[in-house]
């Protein structure tokens, strides 16, 4: 029986975890995670045995723990391919601007630079149809209700280059800084998935963002302050399930794994896929391909630079 590869980031809980669990109830399946605190991985480590199930570590807010993951992967596979790739890992902060060792802020880096430079590392090492699946959000589109009713505006984009230094609204409170840059850095997502799906050849990977919907009750608002990760993981759960556009960590991460082994959209790309398997609209400014082609270039430039 063969296997084959699949890499997950973010699979510690949440929806990574959801989407690690059906993903390795296959037999076949040969997961590699990369985790920011492997040592913190016990109920993922439960799902499967080291011979299916391999944790390295990775800090998505660091070039060159990125780089050193990639490396480790190339080595871990041996000469075989991946079958997928979920870049799924995020975090959301709503403080002040943060700036990464890099020089990058940190949402962005976080959500988006560091899985742009690993897919840019581990092209080669795709295989031949590969979906990879970047984890989108619908708080880049200032048009969708839920996410304005929790205070999002949508991304701004103002350039890659202010983009990657966090300088998006200096009028606006510290807390909507902080919910704009984790919109932003979310469009970004969006941009890059079809700027690569623009470039990609007939036979390489394909390229789908993936909105899991709006999920109160997950690890994203650990960076919030202590009554707000309260309410997130207490109160909205309950709340949320009567507005449009939430999920839970269940159903979307099933649903990613559809998307991940194929089983929908087989061979798609350059696709926005929401936590209902349908295929949506996303905001005006994510079909800007002057927008994506200058963010494609910003990532080969750091990814040549690593």
């Amino acid at each position: 029986m063969s296997s084959s590869h699949h890499l997950v980031t973010g699979a510690t809980s949440g929806i990574g975890l959801e989407l690690a669990g059906r993903l390795l109830a296959d037999p076949t399946c040969r997961l590699v995670v990369g985790a920011r605190r492997p040592e913190a991985a016990a109920v993922l480590r439960a799902l499967a045995g080291p011979e299916r199930l391999t944790i390295l570590p990775l800090d998505l807010a660091s070039l060159a723990s990125t780089t050193t993951f990639a490396e480790l992967v190339e080595r871990h596979l041996a000469g075989d391919k991946l079958a997928s790739f979920a870049a799924n890992a995020g975090l959301q902060i709503t403080g002040p601007c943060r700036l990464t060792a890099d020089g990058y802020e940190e949402t962005f880096q976080a959500n988006f630079l560091g899985h742009a430079v690993l897919i840019e590392r581990l092209l080669p090492h795709l295989a031949p149809g590969a979906p990879v699946i970047l984890t989108a959000s619908g708080t880049h589109d200032p048009a969708i209700r839920a996410a304005r009713m929790f205070g999002f505006r949508g991304g701004l984009f103002v350039g890659a280059d202010r983009v990657a230094k966090g300088d998006l609204d200096p009028a606006a409170s510290v807390k909507q800084q902080g919910m704009d840059r984790y919109a932003t850095s979310k469009l970004c997502v969006i941009l890059h998935v079809y700027a690569l799906a623009r470039r990609a050849t007939a036979d390489g990977p394909h390229f789908i963002a993936f909105d899991p919907g709006l999920m109160p009750g997950t690890g994203l608002a650990r960076e919030r302050s202590g009554l707000e990760r309260w309410a997130w993981s207490n109160v909205l759960p309950v709340v949320a399930r009567a507005l449009p556009g939430t999920s839970t960590a269940q159903a979307s991460g099933a649903a990613y794994a559809e998307l991940l082994t194929g089983r929908a959209f087989p061979g798609g790309t350059g696709l926005h896929i929401d936590f209902t398997l349908a295929e949506v609209p996303s905001s005006h400014d994510s079909r800007c391909e002057d927008w994506q082609d200058e963010l494609l270039r910003f990532v080969e430039r750091v990814a040549l630079e690593r």
